[in-house]
């Protein structure tokens, strides 16, 4: 299995000035990184880069010292807009209720994001202009052909801007079929970007081996296969891959790892139509901070759901006191050896 074709990630690491992410990062042979960032503009034309204290040192841009120095390794960027994210809408707060096909909110999209590219553009590899929009828009059906414009605009502008950054916009894997959205927005698209994470038991029965099952409907192998179908002659991009462990869930740490191996050799059969992948994460998050941390992006009730909340907790190659979970080991092997 060679994967040197296709640069491997673990969400946002290693993170700007942390050298023991910087050494795991070389450890597990990485060479791709997922960033997000969002339209935020406070006050017409006041962009966050221009509301820096002006005692600071003028480089204090710790986002573009990031990039300067990860791009300077060499690493492919991809960073994700979150101005629509997951099940929520994120705009400006003077645009209020401003529909996304409005005149004057994609005149104010537009400046901004040439503002954005003129800033981060030359170190960004690939830029998607919303994250698991189609469990937003699928609540919000009728907000979905002004969105399109949205993608439209965006995409017309990063193209002129930064003719070598690629554009997508990121589907999630999830209950509705791909083939609506994809089909209305693939015009203005250059991949399709996706987050995929392992079926286990959240809201009902799934133990984790079906995903691991060649013969079951939920095969991983079979779900991904799907994506590149639906993709067509278009190169698709991981965004976000990623297994539980937590028990309760029907899963386990040494079933992650074997999810890893088995996810890794499909990359490699495939790698002539995968253009990146990235996992998430490299440590368990903290239980009672994620809840906190997600308080406002994502429902409440999903908030208040243990099963779910065990579920976001238990996604990484290392417990939460960092200890390596056998998945760590399944990573570094298949992402740096077998070669």
């Amino acid at each position: 299995m060679d994967m040197r074709q296709t640069p491997v990630g673990v969400d946002r690491v290693p993170r700007y000035c942390d050298e023991a992410e910087k050494s795991i990062a070389e450890e597990l042979s990485l060479g791709f990184i997922h960033e997000i960032t969002q339209w935020v503009e406070p006050a017409l034309g006041r962009y966050i880069w221009t509301l820096m204290d002006r005692s600071l040192n003028p480089y204090e841009d710790t986002f573009l010292l990031n990039l300067k120095e990860l791009k300077g390794q060499g690493y492919v960027i991809q960073v994700t807009f979150t101005n629509v994210n997951m099940d929520h809408k994120h705009l400006p707060a003077y645009l209020g209720d401003t529909r996304l096909d409005d005149p004057y909110l994609l005149e104010r999209w537009e400046r901004y994001l040439e503002e954005f590219l003129g800033r981060y553009g030359d170190l960004v590899d690939f830029i998607e202009l919303g994250n698991e929009v189609n469990i937003y828009f699928g609540q919000h059906r009728d907000e979905w052909p002004g969105y399109v414009e949205y993608v439209k605009t965006g995409a017309h502008v990063i193209r002129r801007g930064e003719p070598s950054v690629r554009v997508g916009v990121t589907l999630a894997l999830s209950g509705d079929r791909l083939e609506p959205y994809w089909r209305d927005i693939e015009p203005y698209c250059d991949h399709l970007s996706i987050t995929y994470y392992v079926p286990c038991s959240i809201f009902e029965k799934s133990p984790v081996e079906e995903a691991l099952d060649p013969g079951g409907e939920k095969y991983f192998a079979r779900t991904l296969d799907y994506v590149v179908h639906v993709a067509g002659e278009k190169k698709i991009l991981i965004q976000e891959v990623g297994c539980a462990t937590d028990p309760v869930l029907d899963s386990s740490p040494e079933l992650q790892a074997r999810f890893i191996r088995e996810f890794f050799r499909w990359v490699g059969e495939r790698e002539d139509r995968v253009l990146a992948v990235s996992w998430l994460s490299l440590v368990d998050w903290n239980y009672e901070e994620t809840r906190r941390a997600l308080k406002g992006v994502l429902d409440q009730r999903l908030l208040d759901h243990e099963p779910f909340m065990r579920y976001l907790t238990s996604l990484g190659l290392m417990y939460e006191d960092r200890r390596k979970k056998p998945g760590y080991f399944a990573f570094k092997e298949a992402a740096t050896g077998l070669r």
